[in-house]
C-alpha cells in the first residue's frame, strides 16, 4: 500500500506540473493575443491621433497667420480688385457685327474711303477663367466665368494715303478695344492715285465682368438706298 501511495503522489506531482504548465501557456498565448489585438491597434490609433493633431496644430498656425494679417488680405484684394477694374474697363461685354459695321460708318465719315465689302468672322473664346478660379477669389464684384473673346473683320476699300492715315486714327480712337493685325494697299496710277487693299482688325471683349452689351447708335436709312454707309457725298 506505502508503494502504491507514492505512486499516486507522484502522478499528482506530474498532473499539477501539467497544469500549471497548460496554465502559463495559456497565459503567455493571452498576452500575446492582447499585444497583437488590443495594444498594436492601440498604438496605432495613438499614433494616428498625434499625427492628426500634429496635422491640425499646422493648420491652426496657417490659420492664425491669416487671422493676424486679415487686414492686409482686404486691403491688397481691394487694390487687386481696383487693379482689375483698369485693366478691363477699356473691354466692352461683347462686339457685334454692328460694330464692326459701324466702324466702317465712322472711318468712311473720316476720309475718303470707297468700301466694297466687309467680311466679319467670330475667333471665339481666347482664354477663359473657370468659376472655380473666380469664387476663390473671394470678390464680390466678380462672381462669373470671365472669358476674353475677339472678331475678326476684314475691310477691303479704297483710299487716299491722307485718308488711310485718318481711318486709323479712327481705329484707335474708338470707344471698343481694337487691334489691328495687318494692313495691306497697293498704289493706283495716274488716273486713279487712290491706295487699294484691305485693314484686318481684332475687335476683343470681355464678358463675365458685370457689364452689359451696348449696342451703336445706328443712323436709318432708306431701304435700297446705295449710300448703306451714310456717306456724305458732299466731301467727295
Amino acid at each position: 500500500m506505502a508503494k502504491d501511495n507514492g505512486v499516486n503522489s507522484k502522478a499528482n506531482n506530474n498532473n499539477s506540473k501539467n497544469v500549471l504548465l497548460y496554465v502559463s501557456a495559456f497565459g503567455a498565448l493571452l498576452m500575446i493575443l492582447v499585444y497583437v489585438f488590443v495594444y498594436q491597434r492601440l498604438t496605432m490609433e495613438a499614433e494616428d491621433i498625434i499625427a492628426s493633431n500634429r496635422t491640425l496644430a499646422q493648420r491652426v498656425n496657417v490659420l492664425k497667420v491669416y487671422y493676424d494679417n486679415r487686414d492686409t488680405y482686404m486691403e491688397d484684394t481691394r487694390a487687386m480688385e481696383q487693379l482689375i477694374d483698369e485693366l478691363l474697363v477699356a473691354y466692352p461685354a461683347d462686339v457685334r457685327e454692328e460694330d464692326a459695321i459701324m466702324l466702317a460708318v465712322q472711318m468712311q465719315r473720316e476720309s475718303d474711303a470707297t468700301f466694297q465689302n466687309i467680311n466679319m468672322e467670330r475667333g471665339g473664346a481666347m482664354h477663359v477663367i473657370p468659376m472655380e478660379t473666380v469664387a476663390a477669389v473671394g470678390s464680390e464684384k466678380y462672381t462669373q466665368e470671365i472669358q476674353f473673346s475677339k472678331m475678326h473683320a476684314t475691310y477691303a476699300n479704297e483710299v487716299s494715303y491722307e485718308g488711310l492715315k485718318r481711318m486709323i486714327q479712327v481705329v484707335y480712337d474708338s470707344g471698343n478695344r481694337i487691334g489691328i493685325q495687318s494692313i495691306a494697299y497697293t498704289r493706283g496710277d495716274a488716273e486713279n492715285p487712290n491706295l487699294s487693299g484691305h485693314m484686318d482688325l481684332e475687335f476683343y471683349s470681355v464678358s463675365g465682368t458685370g457689364k452689359e452689351y451696348v449696342a451703336p447708335d445706328i443712323a436709318p436709312y432708306l431701304t435700297g438706298t446705295d449710300n448703306i454707309f451714310g456717306e456724305n457725298r458732299e466731301q467727295q
